[in-house]
């Protein structure tokens, strides 16, 4: 009775934790900075159109056809905005829900394979490493991914012991598994099903036990799938069927948008690709500070490695990071495509560190190594942002950071792309981050190691956990301070504000420009000499709604009665507007400038 209550104890403090780490790196964080431009604004406008049309089929953005993403997402977007309202914060929580549900399952999951620690420690990596934070900063999917890779791997293990020790899996187990691979499916397209469908087979190739597959009530889980997939592809088919120049549907979303991005044929050509041995490297990054565990993890692994054939928990938890990682060397690819793959570098984490906890390693020394280690990186990182905060200029008053940097627009396709516009001076905006990032770095990971080498091995991961709340802050206070420079909200409540009905607003260039205007505003937008990329194949649909502007119908536009607002990034455009065409600035934010072509 005494342990039982000891057991359940530990579970209420462990869960608390969890959720006190979670509220500290993703709660605090939902409310700024505001959206930023490109796909963040983008993917949140279709939220705010689909519950305004309650049309759950078909995305839309600026009235446009958005056929590129399956609607999962979405519907959790729309949703949440059918409940708090249509704010940016209201769209955000749905990912940082999705955060929540990852670390108590990768807690469970833990808990249920390795034993309670290690479910802890697993959850505290899944909560507190450094990539799932940041891409739970803009609107994509890949948090969901991998939650549902995480289900998919329980559930993995649950059917194949079922399967050999019951000769045949239970049907909950089997339409749980069909249900997953559906979830996955409408969250990310075909890699949602290729990655658990295919984690299920790769786990049982390399045991050796594909024939299990025939115990797994494959006919009941194909109809499960089918049921519950089909239905929304169907009705997107039969409403977005080939009209005016387009294709249809099932041409632009299964053979364009995934199988000819797969092979980097994607028509337009909207995206980049990362270099494969950066996109290894930061798997790794993505896991951080836990990440320099994986060594130990490894070597232990190797030490007391058993048969493949016998498989096991770690086994299945390697592959499913493989699996992930080997799919995009092989294809287009992001810095964020790996961070399905999180949780299961988070289960192997861990397990290693219960084990070093527990007694179960033969020797303390590779745990004690990486923590040296992670001091080591955490006092470079601390003695290169000091460096930077202490050497870099205050700027003056009134000064703009983006007077400060440089302009690399052929990066900008990729998720960091803006970072590498940084210049020394501009650093001097960002003193207070880099004064925080310095200090949190250096003591978290000392407080750390000194607490491992007293053998305080619960306390050390726990500091370690507590103090990138910290490490997080600052971060997410340099991104608060880089928004001005991606995003464009402080433009779009000026013109909120000096609004009449009839107004036009024009951006200059393709939407993602300002697209974070469209869902402030909540008014279309305009584009002059824009018709290319994200709303490129929407508008053309016969029923399109007319959203671009050319020279000659836009200079008609401009000197009509009509009060046009003109949006752009163009210091040289801005000011010949002003001279020739009668323009008048309204408002600016770093280096961009609305323009309005009657005064008011």
């Amino acid at each position: 009775m005494h342990q039982t209550r000891s057991a359940t104890g530990s579970r209420s403090r462990s869960v608390l934790i969890l959720f006190g780490l979670w509220f500290c790196t993703q709660f605090v964080g939902l409310f700024s900075p505001p959206l930023l431009d490109d796909v963040d604004g983008i993917h949140m406008e279709a939220a705010r159109e689909m519950a305004l049309r309650h049309d759950y089929v078909t995305l839309y953005v600026d009235g446009i056809r958005y056929l590129d993403k399956p609607p999962l997402p979405y519907w959790l977007g729309a949703f949440a905005i059918q409940i708090f309202g249509p704010h940016d914060w209201a769209v955000r929580l749905t990912l940082a829900l999705a955060s929540l549900i990852l670390a108590l399952y990768v807690y469970s999951l833990g808990k249920r394979v390795f034993g309670e620690r290690a479910g802890f420690y697993a959850a505290c990596a899944s909560v507190t490493a450094i990539g799932p934070y940041i891409y739970t900063r803009f609107f994509i999917p890949d948090i969901i991914i991998a939650l549902w890779m995480t289900i998919a791997a329980d559930l993995i293990l649950r059917l194949t012991t079922s399967a050999e020790n019951k000769s045949r899996s239970t049907p909950w187990q089997v339409i749980s598994f069909a249900l997953v691979c559906t979830g996955a499916l409408l969250t990310k397209g075909l890699i949602g099903l290729v990655f658990p469908f295919g984690l299920l087979l790769l786990y049982l190739l390399v045991t050796r036990r594909l024939a299990l597959i025939l115990r797994m009530r494959p006919l009941l889980g194909l109809l499960t799938f089918l049921l519950t997939a089909v239905p929304w592809h169907v009705f997107a088919a039969i409403q977005n069927a080939a009209s005016g120049e387009s294709k249809g549907f099932l041409w632009f979303y299964f053979v364009n948008d995934q199988i000819n991005r797969y092979l980097n044929k994607r028509i337009p050509h909207d995206y980049n690709k990362v270099p494969l041995l950066l996109f290894y490297a930061l798997l790794v990054v993505w896991i951080m500070p836990w990440g320099l565990f994986l060594l130990g993890a490894a070597r232990q692994w190797w030490q007391t490695r058993r048969p493949l054939q016998l498989g096991g928990a770690r086994l299945l938890f390697a592959l499913w990071a493989i699996l992930i990682v080997g799919f995009f060397t092989f294809s287009t690819r992001q810095e964020y495509y790996t961070l399905p793959a999180v949780p299961a570098l988070a289960l192997l984490i861990g397990a290693y560190l219960s084990d070093e906890e527990t007694g179960k390693l033969k020797t303390l020394r590779w745990a004690r190594i990486s923590s040296v280690f992670l001091f080591v990186v955490g006092v470079l990182v601390a003695v290169v942002c000091g460096y930077l905060a202490l050497a870099s200029k205050t700027p003056a008053h009134g000064a703009e950071l983006y007077e400060e940097l440089s302009k690399n627009p052929q990066d900008y396709t990729l998720s960091f792309g803006h970072l590498l516009d940084l210049t020394t001076t501009a650093f001097g905006f960002f003193k207070a981050p880099l004064i925080g990032m310095a200090l949190s770095m250096f003591f978290t990971t000392g407080i750390a190691l000194w607490l491992r080498l007293k053998n305080r091995l619960y306390w050390a991961n726990l500091s370690l956990a507590i103090g990138m709340c910290a490490v997080i802050a600052c971060v997410h206070q340099g991104l608060a301070t880089f928004y001005p420079i991606l995003g464009s909200e402080p433009l779009a409540r000026s013109i909120q504000r000096q609004w009449h009905q009839g107004d036009t607003v024009v951006i200059d260039g393709e939407y993602s420009n300002g697209s974070s205007i469209n869902f402030y505003l909540r008014e279309p937008v305009y584009m002059l000499n824009g018709r290319v990329n994200n709303l490129w194949y929407g508008s053309l649909y016969a029923d399109a709604p007319h959203r671009f502007e050319d020279d000659q119908s836009f200079s008609t536009l401009w000197h009509s009665p009509q009060r046009v607002f003109f949006v752009t990034h163009d210091k040289e455009r801005t000011l010949k507007w002003q001279q020739s065409d009668g323009g008048h600035i309204v408002a600016s934010s770093s280096g961009k400038f609305v323009l309005l072509n009657h005064e008011q």
